[in-house]
């Protein structure tokens, strides 16, 4: 398989009977849809809120000094998306829907790191604020409209005692 990036074969390697794929230039690897837990040893823990807020400070994305570039995957040659890492990590990885993610040099272990240090966990906090946060949103607009109407009620019924 061709690097999506350097576009020279990539070596196979096999480690604990889970195979990925290293560019000897670029070091980037190449992890396959089905495996990608496995490789990044995602395991349920359980983290406090606090730790988890603290993980955001720790986590910020990682500099890029070259350009943008989207590459292909090496599977089926459509373009990958650029996607933040689980949103919230700051690994910004190509990754294709169908096949896998392309981890360049590096951004692997980051990811790891981010998992140990309860990515997953953090991840989730911020999916379940979002929801209360759309939640109550909604409400308020429900609050408003309810109270306008009723003031538009009372309204028509005073001109209607008046006449109009």
């Amino acid at each position: 398989m061709k690097c999506p990036k350097c576009d020279i074969e990539m070596k196979v390697f096999k480690e604990n009977g889970i195979e990925t794929d290293i560019c000897p230039k670029c070091k980037g690897v190449w992890v396959d849809k089905f495996e990608e837990k496995q490789v990044l040893k995602i395991i349920p823990e359980v983290f406090t809120v606090s730790e988890l807020r603290d993980l955001h400070k720790v986590y910020k994305p990682l500099g890029r000094t070259e350009k943008v570039k989207y590459c292909k995957c090496p599977r089926c040659s459509r373009l990958m998306w650029r996607k933040n890492y689980m949103h919230h990590s700051g690994i910004v990885v190509d990754k294709c829907k169908k096949h896998g993610t392309f981890f360049d040099e590096g951004e692997l272990q980051k990811a790891v790191e981010f998992i140990k240090a309860g990515g997953i966990e953090y991840e989730k906090l911020k999916i379940t604020e979002r929801g209360i946060t759309e939640t109550r949103d909604k409400l308020l607009r429900d609050i408003n409209r309810v109270e306008r109407a009723d003031l538009l009620g009372r309204r028509a019924r005073w001109l209607m005692f008046l006449g109009f």
